[in-house]
């Protein structure tokens, strides 16, 4: 027996297809860098899915810390570093966070005096220990221009050019 195509048929294919495409995860990650020359600050700010933290940190957890906020702040220290010019490492100092149902927001700052030069190595490889195919952006803003790098498990590390001085 031979069945009729049918235009009803397509539309039930189709929507069951685009539910599984829907359905498929994603791992995204973004790190903005931006320079504010009015409090003389290098803004950092991070935003995960919540779902993707809370593993990590299930995953990565100091037993020792009861406090979520330390265990967070402790996991992005271990995973996000910047270097100036001349190699030194500077140490984000720690702002806050916060969250809602889908996404948690980090935030740091670097004072721009801790800065010496115009360019700086990030490397930023949270939640690719986790992940295989983790992909976090980084946006770098300084005097009103923007420049995006993609980081990836294998490429986790960039050069990012800043005019600070």
């Amino acid at each position: 027996m031979k069945i009729p195509f049918s235009p009803f048929i397509f539309l039930v294919i189709s929507m069951a297809f685009s539910l599984h495409v829907q359905a498929h995860r994603y791992h995204f990650g973004l790190t903005e860098l931006s320079v504010n020359k009015r409090t003389q600050m290098l803004e950092v700010s991070h935003r995960f899915f919540v779902a993707d933290m809370q593993r990590a940190l299930s995953l990565n957890a100091d037993k020792d810390l009861k406090d979520v906020p330390a265990q967070i702040e402790k996991y992005i220290n271990a995973r996000f570093q910047i270097r100036d010019e001349k190699g030194t490492a500077l140490k984000p100092e720690w702002v806050g966070m916060e969250a809602d149902v889908h996404n948690i927001w980090i935030y740091q700052e670097v004072p721009l005096a801790d800065i010496q030069g115009n360019q700086l190595t990030v490397r930023q490889s949270m939640l690719m220990d986790i992940e295989r195919d983790q992909v976090n952006t980084l946006n770098v803003t300084s005097d009103g221009k923007t420049t995006s790098h993609t980081l990836t498990p294998g490429a986790n590390q960039v050069l990012v050019d800043l005019q600070v001085h």
